[in-house]
């Protein structure tokens, strides 16, 4: 681990610390209730599939976080996935679009309560194991960054 990223972990668990210290231990629980709800107001259940070339998934978009994003970027297990090889779409008969054609003139605009999907050319071998997804998205607004882990094993998907 880089001591940029042992740092930054050390800040945060100060926070985490002054915060109980503050407001109590059950302030911590209600925050990491909120964000377990929201994480899970956002990513559609089991939409992590295994594809021909590589997984599948989709957020749900709910109003929670709209708006238009000029960048994502797709990690496996850590490591960035090439833009070229990430798509994007609104759902089921919409156009994909590749993750290395947006950009602040042509953002990706997401909308609350319509669905996007997202899909990775990234070969998945071996017997289905967990894999841990991190979807980011570089905003045009504040927060800047805005990102989403899935952590679970790839279901095989549905024959069409």
């Amino acid at each position: 681990m880089s001591d940029h990223r042992f740092g930054s972990l050390l800040r945060l668990a100060g926070e985490a610390a002054q915060l109980e210290v503050e407001f109590g231990t059950h302030s911590l629980e209600a925050l990491a209730w909120v964000a377990r709800t929201v994480e899970a107001s956002v990513y559609v259940p089991d939409s992590l599939v295994r594809t021909s070339a590589g997984f599948r998934f989709a957020l749900a978009n709910p109003p929670l976080r709209i708006g238009a994003f000029c960048g994502l970027r797709l990690l496996v297990d850590g490591t960035p996935m090439p833009p070229d090889r990430v798509r994007v779409r609104f759902g089921p008969g919409y156009p994909w679009r590749t993750s290395s054609h947006l950009s602040p003139e042509h953002p990706l605009e997401l909308q609350g309560g319509s669905s996007t999907e997202f899909e990775a050319d990234w070969p998945l071998v071996g017997a289905p194991v967990p894999i841990t997804v991190r979807l980011e998205l570089q905003s045009v607004a504040i927060p800047p960054l805005v990102w989403l882990e899935i952590h679970e094993t790839p279901k095989e998907s549905p024959a069409p």
